[in-house]
């Protein structure tokens, strides 16, 4: 019979904590690959979450391996982007215990014509989910089934022959996680594309 002043916690977890080492001779590239893509929440029929303490290891904890599962005869759409102006960066925010992640894309396009201009027109109000493949192909989502895609859109048409012409969106999205990895699928135009890295699957 257990002592009545023993304690006993009513808190469970499971430790995923481990070595993080960086070895010589590892690289890690910074930067995007030169595109993205996006498609409206209201055309997804099932938006997975990051494995959480369903991982198990560290690696597997803020990785979504499910498809984001579209409606039928939808896809994600590609977007062209100014090669070395994209960034993305997450940060954490909030209280303890309630204690959330801000992640955010810089997305430039190159040019400011009618396609680019009726693509921001129509973001302005909408709810989207927008993934962008690193510089080594792993896709990070920007976008969940939780909160709502915040986007600032813009667009600099230059005075000179030597100023910028470009469109800006800059996405804002609160997680529970920072920018999630993307390793399930995308149905586009040019096939099916991989999350893990940004290639055409052949027999998806």
């Amino acid at each position: 019979m257990p002592d009545s002043n023993t304690k006993t916690s009513a808190c469970t977890e499971q430790d995923l904590y481990e070595d993080v080492i960086f070895c010589p001779g590892d690289r890690s590239t910074p930067g995007t690959r030169n595109h993205f893509y996006y498609v409206k929440k209201s055309k997804c029929q099932s938006i997975p979450k990051p494995k959480g303490y369903n991982a198990t290891k560290l690696e597997e904890v803020a990785v979504i391996s499910d498809n984001i599962v579209l409606q039928e005869n939808e896809t994600w759409k590609k977007v062209s982007l100014v090669p070395l102006e994209a960034e993305i960066t997450n940060k954490s925010q909030g209280q303890y215990g309630a204690k959330t992640y801000e992640n955010k894309a810089v997305l430039v396009l190159p040019g400011s014509a009618k396609k680019n201009t009726g693509l921001i027109a129509m973001l302005n109000n909408d709810d989207v989910l927008i993934s962008v493949p690193m510089a080594n192909g792993q896709h990070r989502l920007f976008g969940n089934a939780d909160y709502q895609t915040q986007v600032d859109l813009s667009q600099a048409q230059g005075k000179t022959p030597t100023d910028p012409n470009t469109t800006t969106i800059e996405v804002t999205v609160n997680d529970q996680f920072p920018a999630p990895f993307y390793e399930g699928t995308l149905l586009t135009e040019e096939g099916t594309i991989s999350g893990t890295n940004d290639e055409l699957v052949v027999n998806p």
